[in-house]
């Protein structure tokens, strides 16, 4: 037993990885337990606090260590809940409704009593909202209920009155959930203990061993830093981060247990060995050596003997010969100490890692609601900004006339002489004309316009001056452009243009809905606009709807007011949603025109014909 192949040696990387192989990390119902452990933990202290506070009479109802349903139903009633807050906050419930006597039997569930009970509650929540305490709902307290908000609220009173106690300096602020201290004392006090008790009896001999350096290399060969990092990388790769903490310590448990079972086992296989090994000293009796006693036996010797030359080194010689397995075993003990430690310390910066993580997600988290808060601030800038620029673009049309009267001037058309003019001179908003007199002398008549159009104007520039009504109409304004004349005039040339439509000979209907398509996609980001039309004929006293799809002549009717602002709310609503669409109703509303020949126009409309734009925002 004395040779070196009877010593076990142990190496925390071989510990370790043959508790990952096993166990292959924590599994889902590990997990769960740790959690629902957790939570009793919490729920515990909550009760505890709660009967502490108010007294074991007050809170009969609550038991010192409750289940979940029993947690529930000691405090549905609210008066534990409220009479605890008074305590912390005297006066945050002006009035708590308490039980009836026990003498009096009301049954659960009672009208009277569950409204007196919701009362209480209802008290409870308000108060400790305006206190900046986090709440939870009263549908928490009834059957199938979130209980965890509930004992967040009372851990967060709890954290709220020891400040209180303690001076109330700074500003109060809860941490959240926290896990009871007791749990990691209990773990540390379990496992390190009895591991440092060890420790601490075999040191002294560690110290004075002159193969430490040997030792300590075979237990470094027996590491393998790639295998402990793969089994670790597998065993967290796939666990959310909150579950981190939680396995670590577990599986930090689970090898502290293998130490200390490995320890065990070779402590027995020692004292098997010290048993074997005896050191004579007389012929009559033989003297077994443990551990110390080897030691204090080799100092003295070196003490009583320096000069005895090889009779003492003999001695020396076979004492450490039977003692070397036992020293090499305490000495590859301290080197795993060591490495322990080191695990330790490796979970510790883990640990402070991971909350210096928090740390910072919360305050980027918080940095990015400052950011959204000063983009929504700019943003409700730039709308009142807008709207102002709205109110003072009307309030500009507004001065230059909510009626404007324009002139246009028809050119002769092919094959009229151009000497039957009757104009004599025009300018930007004047126009004089010839008549003839009685007695053969001409008279000349003036007449003062917004505008004059000459011969030469073409549709763009007509088109130009009513251009800013356009927008007008998607601040909410109604407006009403109409061309009136006799026939032959070239009322429809101007309103809608010639039977072969080009781009620049189309009328003021086209070019208005054309802007008006061009403008609500300016603004999509801001509101969106819903676009319809409506197209009815005046003939004969009657009004027609030209937008039929089947050519029917539809009569309709004219009101004078009504919902949504139709007048013609019989007529065709027809949405469109670019210019294509308008051209294509505008065609089918021509179709259904009565046209017939005139003396002054071949193709006259023979009516009137009304197109109505209906812009709605939203």
């Amino acid at each position: 037993m004395g040779t070196e192949e009877g010593i076990v040696q142990i190496s925390v990387a071989s510990v370790v990885e043959e508790v990952l192989q096993q166990g292959k990390g924590l599994s889902d119902i590990d997990l769960a337990s740790r959690k629902a452990e957790e939570a009793s933990l919490r729920r515990y202290v909550a009760a505890g606090w709660l009967r502490k506070t108010i007294g074991v009479v007050a809170a009969k109802d609550l038991p010192a260590e409750p289940s979940e349903e029993d947690f529930r139903l000691g405090l549905r009633s609210g008066i534990v809940l409220c009479n605890v807050l008074n305590k912390v906050q005297p006066g945050a419930v002006q009035k708590v409704v308490e039980a009836p006597p026990d003498s009096v039997n009301v049954p659960d569930g009672a009208a009277l009593s569950a409204y007196q009970y919701f009362e209480n509650v209802r008290n409870f929540l308000v108060a400790v909202e305006e206190m900046g305490i986090p709440s939870f709902e009263a549908s928490d307290l009834e059957k199938g209920g979130k209980s965890s908000r509930i004992i967040n609220c009372v851990l967060a009173l709890k954290s709220y009155s020891e400040w209180k106690h303690g001076g109330g300096s700074g500003s109060w602020k809860y941490s959240g959930n926290s896990k009871p201290s007791s749990a990691g004392k209990q773990f540390v006090r379990r496992n390190s203990e009895p591991f440092m008790n060890l420790i601490s009896r075999t040191s002294s001999i560690i110290n004075k061993s002159p193969d430490s350096s040997d030792v300590g290399h075979e237990a470094r060969e027996m590491v393998n830093p790639s295998s402990l990092q793969m089994l670790v990388h597998d065993l967290l790769s796939d666990k959310k981060q909150e579950d981190i903490p939680f396995i670590v310590e577990n599986m930090l448990s689970k090898v502290m247990e293998e130490f200390e079972h490995r320890l065990a086992s070779q402590n027995e296989q020692s004292k098997t060995s010290h048993k074997e090994t005896v050191v004579p000293t007389t012929d009559e009796s033989p003297l077994q050596l443990t551990c110390e006693e080897t030691q204090v036996a080799i100092i003295e010797d070196e003490e009583k003997a320096p000069d005895e030359g090889t009779c003492g080194r003999v001695d020396i010689d076979d004492d450490g010969a039977s003692t070397t397995p036992v020293v090499r075993q305490l000495m590859l003990v301290e080197h795993q100490h060591k490495e322990v430690q080191q695990l330790k310390s490796t979970l510790h910066d883990a640990r402070v890692d991971l909350q210096s993580l928090q740390l910072k997600y919360q305050e980027e988290v918080s940095n990015l609601g400052k950011h959204l808060h000063g983009l929504a601030h700019a943003a409700s800038s730039y709308q009142k900004v807008l709207e102002e620029n709205r109110k003072l673009y009307n309030q500009v049309q507004d001065l230059k006339g909510n009626i404007r009267v324009y002139c246009r001037v028809r050119p002769f058309l092919p094959g009229q002489p151009n000497s039957l003019s009757t104009v004599d001179h025009l300018d930007d908003g004047n126009i004089t004309i010839t008549t003839p007199s009685k007695y053969g002398k001409e008279g000349k008549k003036s007449f003062t316009f917004n505008k004059v159009f000459g011969p030469s104007g073409t549709q763009e520039e007509v088109f130009a001056d009513t251009q800013p009504l356009i927008r007008s109409v998607l601040d909410g304004y109604n407006v009403c452009i109409f061309a009136y004349g006799q026939t032959g005039s070239g009322k429809t040339h101007t309103m809608t243009g010639p039977s072969d439509l080009t781009k620049e000979t189309l009328g003021v209907n086209y070019r208005a809905l054309s802007d008006l398509f061009n403008i609500s996609e300016q603004r999509k980001d801001v509101i969106s606009y819903d676009i319809s039309v409506q197209m009815v004929e005046i003939y004969n006293e009657q009004v027609r709807d030209l937008l039929t799809p089947d050519g029917v002549n539809k009569k309709v009717e004219i009101r004078n007011s009504s919902q949504k602002g139709f007048n013609v709310p019989d007529a065709n609503l027809v949405p469109v949603t670019s210019t294509s669409d308008v051209l294509n109703l505008m065609n089918l509303g021509h179709k259904n025109r009565a046209v017939s020949a005139t003396a002054m126009n071949d193709r006259s409309s023979r009516s009137h014909s009304c197109l109505t734009v209906h812009v709605q925002g939203k």
